[in-house]
């Protein structure tokens, strides 16, 4: 059996070599040439390739369109997660249920810290979607170490519409049919009744929309087939028509419980024949979503050898003495209905079974066998070589002449920090023969309290918190914390989620989905623990291959880590020659006197610091030459990184939970006060309002359509991400989906670009600072001048110079003389909103306080006697309220905790 599945791709060593070995081998163990190979490989590429994680700390699992998304990243170097300071500029990426861009956040950081926020538009699409953050040189390794989480987005201010579902499947030869129960209905449980809407599918291989219509209970039927090929999560697309346009809706299809994917691995990488082997299994739903099962193994000749069952999301193990020349299939007996065989790996005659236990006492217990090899025959090895290392620093290594067949030995938990501790045995030939992985877990690193001044609140009071940090030995600490406060009426996280410490900890060394990481950390009880080793035994592998790494086979550094944001290029003489030592301008259109002058170098290159430019700056780089002698070319400095999703997708639960509802309605109140207090433009028409009147932008000659329903100037569209993806979620009714662009719920529309006709893909390619306005004509009367060709709507394009086919987003193209920055900016970070009642303000005392997340305080330090003060005031609302607390030390030393707090 190959040796590929291995947990963590980068390592290095702070301990001599020497003086490890001697003080951690046991008498019957002896340090060897291999050891010293094995260890001179993972310090060469610690030094050379040293890698960081993020985690980002949100202030509440789920969001409503119009609020904000406030987060603080942490940055820590990956061995010790001690704050990084190699990079100072982070991606935060929120992505769509489509995965396309919506939008990005560049925040700058300080000492591996930085916070930042996404404010969501009134209309943006519900669905699940995805944060993603990563820096430059996080690119060069794995996607799958980027730091993912989903998040549910409602859509209450603008779609008073809620969709509840259910669906029957019936297996066919070639995929299963489904029938959905759909109901729609208001927030205010009123049905949508002879509602009619049109929906689609990312599954049918014809394409096309079709249209349904509801009856007087809102209630209608779809019938759909979903192939067994089927390999994307399967989604509906609704466009529900109303008045005010179109509102749109994304159903994930829970996939059929028989399409199950279960997969065995035998503990340390081989199933050995004649020995006691401990299998994992691991079943996955095709969402990637573990699926409690049960089922029994069987030999070839269907005779039963032993059952087994999931202990925990999906995962289980079993063990059993196999035996040779026989072929082992596993069979699911359960969930009722389902009948599915899966094989396991087929028996060797000689070989070796590694095992690691580590669930209780104070040791880690070490055995390795071997079987089937004669004394000097070929395969056996002469001598083992073990390696122990924790994030890839080197804590244990020994070796040990091969006398028997049954080698053990135990190896204290102290010697470890808590994190997950890789085991690997060497040959002596340097041939990996076993690998596995367990779990230490010693008392939190950062014990915290978070102490109110009194026991309980009226709403509206002052509330003042002490903040104490001590470490492990009860020593005050210094820290660096962020704490957001929520209501728990409204606001309920699933009670495992992800912090920072099960992140670091567990998740970040992992490749794939963790499903509920805190649920490993909840307590010490025997099935906690031991669903911990089944996640270990299944889905600890995967992280680097021995192979490689002992051939110096290491990755490919294409991408730096940034100590900025630039503006970067080249300037060119009409010949297409370099245009050396030449004279080049960065000005901003916002603020002319924010002018920098430089000079080339010596290959006509240039690069500007963004460092001091606000992101609503407008950058033009420009020769001193002018534009008859000089091109200047701008780099596409932007990530390269696709939306690809690496984490499971999770659909909006349905039906909606007490705290949901709560939470959706309190949001709607907020709505009408926004209205009331002018803080929100919606559904204010009927408001007359005195002062001077903006005049309608009008795009300039070139426009087509004086009657468009909508005109965005081009500066309206967000940088670092094509046109197409930019409209989505700016225009009612306009959905975008696999690359395919509808307007509610039709079919393509007509793309024109300065009047002629072209294609989405060409469209794609412009660059968005071309653009002067782009033109939306909904299907209907405003595209019917076009005929049967605007029977879908029509997007035209009216640019500024005329098409640049060389142009590619987040670039300029060649452009005579100047170039105008389209790329990205740091975020200014705001700061939240904290409102003081105890100073004479009438809005404060007028208007109700209907905040969900009461406070969000990303940067809390304590001083030199581990202590912060925290203050603010409560809302309207009585209620238990939760705090969440996490942060780090400037050693690396990790705190979580959470508390509550009454007002009654």
């Amino acid at each position: 059996m190959s040796f590929h599945r291995f947990p963590k791709s980068f390592f290095f060593l702070l301990l001599a070599l020497a003086g490890l070995l001697a003080a951690f081998a046991p008498p019957a163990w002896q340090q060897n040439e291999v050891i010293n190979r094995v260890v001179a490989k993972l310090t060469t590429l610690h030094a050379k390739y040293p890698q960081e994680k993020v985690y980002l700390h949100l202030d509440k699992p789920y969001y409503a369109a119009g609020e904000d998304i406030w987060f603080k990243a942490y940055l820590v170097n990956a061995h010790d997660h001690v704050p990084n300071d190699m990079s100072k500029v982070l991606y935060v990426e929120l992505i769509t249920p489509d995965n396309t861009f919506y939008k990005t956040s560049v925040v700058r950081l300080d000492k591996g810290k930085g916070n930042g926020d996404f404010a969501l538009p009134d209309d943006m699409p519900e669905g699940t979607y995805r944060l993603r953050a990563y820096t430059s040189w996080m690119q060069n390794f794995d996607e799958a170490y980027f730091f993912h989480q989903n998040i549910t987005v409602w859509s209450p201010r603008k779609n008073d519409v809620v969709t509840t579902t259910a669906f029957t499947f019936k297996p066919q030869p070639s995929g299963d049919s489904v029938l959905v129960n759909l109901r729609l209905q208001n927030y205010g449980a009123k049905p949508l009744a002879q509602t009619t809407f049109s929906y689609s599918t990312n599954f049918d291989k014809k394409g096309g929309t079709k249209k349904a219509t509801t009856s007087t209970e809102g209630k209608t039927f779809l019938r759909l087939f979903l192939p067994h090929d089927e390999t994307t999560s399967p989604k509906i697309f609704l466009a529900i028509e109303q008045q005010a346009g179109n509102l749109n809706r994304t159903i994930a299809i829970p996939m059929p419980k028989e399409q199950l994917d279960v997969q065995f691995f035998p503990e340390g990488g081989n199933l050995v024949a004649g020995l006691w082997n401990m299998v994992g299994f691991k079943a996955v739903d095709a969402n990637g979503l573990g699926k409690d099962v049960q089922g029994a193994i069987y030999n070839q000749q269907g005779q039963k050898v032993v059952d087994f069952k999931a202990l925990k999301f999906g995962m289980g193990r079993v063990g059993f003495i196999p035996e040779a020349n026989q072929q082992y299939t596993a069979r699911i007996t359960a969930p009722k209905g389902i009948a599915k065989e899966y094989p396991l790996p087929v028996p060797q005659k000689k070989g070796f079974v590694f095992s690691v236990d580590s669930k209780t006492g104070p040791n880690i217990r070490v055995k390795f066998y071997s079987l089937g090899f004669k004394q000097d025959s070929v395969g056996k090895p002469k001598s083992l070589h073990l390696v122990a290392q924790v994030r890839g620093e080197v804590l244990y290594a020994a070796s040990s002449p091969v006398a028997q067949e049954v080698f053990q030995m135990e190896v204290p938990k102290s010697k470890f920090p808590s994190g997950l501790v890789q085991f690997t045995v060497f040959s002596e030939t340097g041939e990996p023969l076993g690998e596995r992985l367990v779990f230490v877990n010693h008392a939190p690193q950062v014990q915290m309290t978070l102490t109110p001044d009194k026991p309980a609140y009226k709403p509206r009071e002052k509330v003042t918190m002490q903040l104490q940090a001590k470490d492990e030995t009860g020593a005050p600490v210094a820290g660096n914390f962020s704490l957001a406060i929520t209501d728990q009426k409204t606001v309920t996280p699933s009670p495992h989620a992800a912090n920072l410490m099960s992140y670091l900890l567990l998740s970040s060394d992992l490749k794939g989905h963790v499903e509920e990481p805190s649920y490993y950390f909840s307590s010490a009880a025997p099935e906690v623990v031991l669903a911990l080793d089944n996640l270990l035994l299944t889905q600890g592998w995967r992280r680097f291959v021995w192979k490689e790494i002992l051939q110096d086979k290491f990755p490919q550094l294409q991408y730096r880590a940034e100590r900025d944001l630039y503006v970067s290029g080249t300037v060119t003489k009409i010949t297409g020659q370099p245009d050396a030592y030449s004279d080049i301008m960065l000005m901003n259109g916002n603020n002319p006197m924010a002018t920098i002058k430089l000079q080339t170098d010596d290959r006509g290159r240039f690069q500007f610091s963004l460092a001091s430019f606000p992101d609503t700056s407008t950058i033009t780089v420009q020769s001193a030459k002018g534009v008859a002698s000089a091109f200047v070319e701008l780099d596409n400095n932007l990530p390269q990184i696709q939306a690809f999703p690496q984490v499971p997708y999770e659909p909006i639960p349905a039906p909606y939970s007490n705290e949901v509802w709560a939470y959706l309605q309190r949001n709607r109140e907020q709505l009408k006060l926004d209205q009331f207090s002018g803080k929100s433009g919606i559904m204010l028409q009927q408001v007359n309002v005195r002062g001077k009147k903006q005049e309608e932008f009008k795009p300039a000659a070139g426009s087509l359509h004086s009657t468009a329903d909508r005109v965005l100037r081009g500066s309206e569209l967000p940088r670092g991400m094509d046109i197409i993806q930019g409209l989505q979620g700016r225009v009612a009714g306009l959905q975008v989906s696999n690359g395919m662009v509808s307007m509610r719920g039709g079919g393509q529309p007509l793309f024109l670009l300065d009047g002629t006709q072209t294609d989405a893909s060409f469209i794609q390619s412009l660059n968005p600072s071309q653009v002067e306005a782009v033109e939306i004509l909904k299907p209907g009367a405003s595209s019917a001048m076009y005929g049967s060709r605007g029977g879908n709507g029509v997007i035209a394009i009216t640019t500024k110079r005329g098409p640049d086919k060389s142009d590619k987003p987040g670039t300029s193209g060649k452009m005579p003389g100047m170039a105008t920055y389209q790329g990205l900016y740091f975020q200014k970070a705001r700061e939240f909103y904290l409102p003081r009642y105890d100073k004479p303000d009438t809005s404060n005392v007028v208007m109700p306080d209907l905040r969900t997340t009461l406070v969000w305080s990303p940067n809390i330090k304590t001083d030199a006697t581990g202590k912060a003060e925290i203050t603010f005031f409560t809302a309207d609302q009585k209620s238990t309220y939760r705090a969440v607390l996490e942060g780090m030390t400037p050693t690396g030393k990790l705190g979580y905790l959470t508390t509550t707090f009454q007002v009654k």
